[in-house]
This record gives structure tokens, C-alpha cells and sequence, in this order.
């Protein structure tokens, strides 16, 4: 057997050689290329993921200084002194207001199939609309605990997409370990078949009469 390896030390040095050059520049363009493909699909979760946390929040946000205005205008409108004319037309520009966030979390929930779009609006609507043309309590508790579901609904998402993000950024790390790996693999492999060819070259060299 070693007399073997002697005597064709150019031709094996010369196959493997080859054989490693390619694999080496195959992995580059396969394996690498496939997890970069991986990876930016993973930044694009990652950046969905990380918006609809930021819009979930901002619309929550936003509901909640509406509400808070709305509880103190409607408690002021019901007192004796308040000018009612005056009351009245600040009321129902705080329904407006409130109905904006409401109405785009009811489009973010939509989007994420968590509930039926037009039965919700609708429903909505009809509740906001009777509330402004009449100004009482039963109609305004009425608005603000299906404004309530609506946002509740919304905030109990955020925990489950903030858990998804945190898994793809576990992905993400996976990936890139991955592809340094793999970089490291193709550049051993391709500096390897490239000493073998060399070798081989040594080996005819030397065996080359003078």
C-alpha cells in the first residue's frame, strides 16, 4: 500500500486536489448562499414581526390618552354648570378621536385574522354613532367596553409577538454561527486542494529527468 501512495503520489495529489477545489467553492455558492437566502428572510420577519409590535403599542397608546381626555369630558359635560352646547361639541369630537386608534386596531387585528373586519367596524360604528347623537351614560360605557375588547385584544398580542421575535433572533444567531462556519469549511477545503495541486506539481518536479 505505501508503495502504492508512492508510486501515484502525483495522480491522487492531483484528483484530490481537485475534488477538494471544487467542494470548497461549491459549498461557498451552496451552502452559503442558501443561508444567506435563510437569513435575509429572517431579517424580513424580524422587521414585520418588530413593526406590528411598534404599531400594537403606539395604537394602545394612543387609545388610552383618548380615553382619558373622553372620561374627563363626559364627566364634565354632566355637570350642571357646564354649557351643554359647548360640552356637546367637545364630546363628540372626543368620539372621533377615540374611534381612530379603535378603527386601526381593528384594521392591525383584521390583517392578523384575529377577527372578522366589516362585523367588527360596523359593530363599532353603530356603538360610536349612537353615543355622539346621544349624550348619556349607558351609550358612552357601552362604547368604551367594546372599545376595551378591542384594544385588550390587541395588547395580548404583543407578548406572543414579541416570544416569535425572540425566536427568529435565535434563528438569526443559528445562521450566522452557520454561515461562519461554513465560510471557514470552503476556505480550509479550497486552500487544501490547492496545496495538494501544488503538491502534485512538487511531486512531478521532482521526478522529471534533468
Amino acid at each position: 500500500m505505501p508503495r502504492f501512495l508512492v508510486r501515484h503520489a502525483k495522480t491522487i495529489s492531483v484528483v484530490a486536489g481537485f475534488v477538494l477545489g471544487v467542494i470548497g467553492t461549491a459549498w461557498s455558492f451552496i451552502v452559503v448562499d442558501r443561508l444567506g437566502e435563510a437569513m435575509r428572510q429572517l431579517s424580513d420577519t424580524k422587521a414585520d414581526l418588530t413593526q406590528q409590535v411598534q404599531s400594537l403599542n403606539s395604537i394602545a397608546s394612543e387609545y388610552f390618552i383618548a380615553n382619558q381626555q373622553g372620561d374627563l369630558i363626559f364627566i364634565l359635560a354632566l355637570q350642571d354648570s357646564a354649557r351643554q352646547e359647548v360640552a356637546s361639541l367637545i364630546y363628540k369630537g372626543n368620539m372621533l378621536d377615540r374611534g381612530t386608534p379603535v378603527r386601526n386596531m381593528i384594521g392591525a387585528l383584521a390583517i392578523a385574522k384575529q377577527l372578522d373586519y366589516r362585523q367588527t367596524y360596523d359593530a363599532y360604528e353603530k356603538l360610536n354613532d349612537e353615543a355622539r347623537a346621544n349624550l348619556s351614560f349607558a351609550n358612552f360605557t357601552q362604547l368604551k367596553q367594546a372599545e376595551q375588547v378591542v384594544i385588550a385584544k390587541g395588547q395580548a398580542r404583543v407578548p406572543l409577538l414579541q416570544n416569535s421575535l425572540f425566536e427568529v433572533e435565535k434563528a438569526m444567531n443559528a445562521n450566522g454561527a452557520a454561515q461562519k462556519r461554513s465560510r471557514v469549511i470552503g476556505f480550509i477545503s479550497s486552500i487544501f486542494g490547492s496545496f495538494l495541486l501544488l503538491l502534485a506539481n512538487l511531486i512531478a518536479q521532482s521526478r522529471a529527468p534533468d
